[in-house]
């Protein structure tokens, strides 16, 4: 990438106003003008700047030309640009180009894509679906596994499910669980059951509770105050 080195010019240029000061004691928002100016401010007046200035201006347009361009922005005027600079520019659009593909963004031309790339963007893909169906998120294509990774992903899916069960959170699918997950789902349910009655809930059954459980938390509940009497002289 070659940049102009506008910036270096407008440093010695705003440094040599002091010295041009004594001799010629330039209007005081001289300065200011120059800065508006090499910023694109609307406030820009280029009639108050001399030969050099008006030169860091123009070479700092090109260089603010140049990364919108690089950097894909619409505001890109592509005229502007020299040889080496058209070059630059076609380079990283299709390195963005194809890091779009890489990630699955839409703005993805495959055609712009030589075979070599076009094979790491399908493995990608491939990768990028296989995590998706682990993960149980997003859209899953099942036509895109093996035999081995649509194992995996069952298992998963199984493991994903024996969870929320336990938790008694998100889809609990009973009938994928083995007699001896049902039996752990149970537990777990009547721990969850006594804990929220422990705890004075609202979600608090009862009428699931044994004998041992009933004691457990007529002891944990609090005992009624009574009232002193008052005693009379």
């Amino acid at each position: 990438m070659k940049f102009t080195g506008w910036l270096f010019a407008a440093l010695l240029i705003a440094g040599g106003l002091p010295l041009r000061a004594a001799a010629q004691s330039p209007h005081p928002s001289h300065s200011q003008a120059l800065a508006d100016c090499l910023d694109a401010y609307s406030t820009c007046d280029e009639t108050a700047l001399n030969v050099e200035e008006r030169q860091a201006v123009q070479s700092a347009v090109h260089d603010r030309n140049f990364l919108e361009c690089l950097y894909g922005f619409s505001d890109c005027d592509s005229k502007q640009l020299d040889a080496d600079q058209r070059q630059d520019i076609a380079q990283a659009n299709r390195d963005r180009n194809l890091q779009n593909c890489m990630d699955g963004i839409s703005e993805c031309d495959l055609s712009q894509l030589d075979p070599q790339e076009r094979q790491q963007v399908a493995e990608a893909n491939r990768i990028h679906n296989l995590q998706t169906c682990l993960d149980g998120t997003g859209d899953c294509n099942m036509a895109q596994l093996t035999a081995d990774e649509r194992q995996k992903v069952a298992d998963s899916n199984r493991d994903r499910n024996l969870q929320n069960c336990l938790e008694a959170l998100g889809e609990c699918d009973q009938s994928l669980l083995n007699a001896e997950q049902k039996q752990e789902v149970a537990r777990a349910d009547r721990d969850h059951n006594l804990s929220a009655c422990l705890d004075g809930s609202d979600d608090c059954n009862f009428a699931q509770l044994n004998a041992s459980e009933r004691r457990e938390i007529a002891d944990a509940s609090p005992a009624p105050q009574t009232q002193s009497r008052k005693v009379r002289n």
